[in-house]
């Protein structure tokens, strides 16, 4: 896989030492989709940016590794892909990279196999939203990179609200050269890079720590 992605390619930086598990991120991007935005209402008890923890060592040297999860924006993304194959096609791709839900087109609680399909649990199922052509409640939804933040030029709210300034947002090759020493494949390293890569064959972001224990 490439170390590169075709230009204009959305993507998220994060650095694992940094963070400090304050879970800003989270409450920033409850805000932002709960608080007023026009776009997805988040239903109380519901982040789209979760908070993992998990302690690593023996005593008396042990350590705790937190670990901000969202969607990946995958580049073969398995939620899309289930949706496509069941004829929905509720799940899109922009052409920066970023996958989005159209509530138009979701079939909310009569359906949800988007939300199993994800490996990263970062799909999620908002009862009190209808897509007005279904009898049945619910729209999928995840996290969208704050595209209606960024397609004005502004930061997805969890990177202007993170306090150990641990998340970046941008094109993928230019945070990949502000950031030469971050990871997209191989070798699990504390700094990387996630968006999709040109439409790479992988089922998760390379790189990116394995999301099993935090969810044990």
């Amino acid at each position: 896989m490439s170390d590169s992605a075709p230009a204009g390619t959305a993507a998220m930086y994060v650095d694992l030492k940094r963070c400090i598990g304050c879970n800003a991120c989270s409450v920033a991007c409850r805000q932002e989709f709960f608080g007023g935005a026009s776009v997805a209402q988040m239903p109380i008890g519901q982040v789209w940016t979760q908070i993992y923890g998990a302690e690593n060592g023996s005593y008396p040297s042990v350590n705790v590794q937190v670990l901000p999860m969202r969607c990946q924006q995958c580049g073969e993304a398995p939620c899309l892909e289930k949706c496509d194959s069941l004829g929905y096609k509720a799940l899109k791709r922009r052409p920066d990279g970023i996958v989005w839900v159209d509530e138009n087109l979701c079939r909310g609680t009569a359906c949800q196999q988007c939300i199993p399909a994800c490996p990263y649990q970062a799909m999620t199922m908002n009862p009190y939203r209808t897509n007005p052509s279904m009898k049945t409640p619910g729209v999928a939804e995840k996290c969208n990179f704050c595209f209606h933040r960024t397609d004005k030029g502004l930061a997805p709210a969890c990177v202007i609200t993170c306090l150990g300034v641990t998340l970046d947002y941008g094109d993928f090759n230019s945070l990949k050269a502000k950031y030469p020493d971050a990871k997209t494949m191989g070798e699990k390293k504390p700094r990387f890079l996630y968006g999709n890569l040109g439409g790479e064959p992988k089922r998760r972001t390379a790189g990116y720590p394995d999301p099993v224990p935090f969810h044990d």
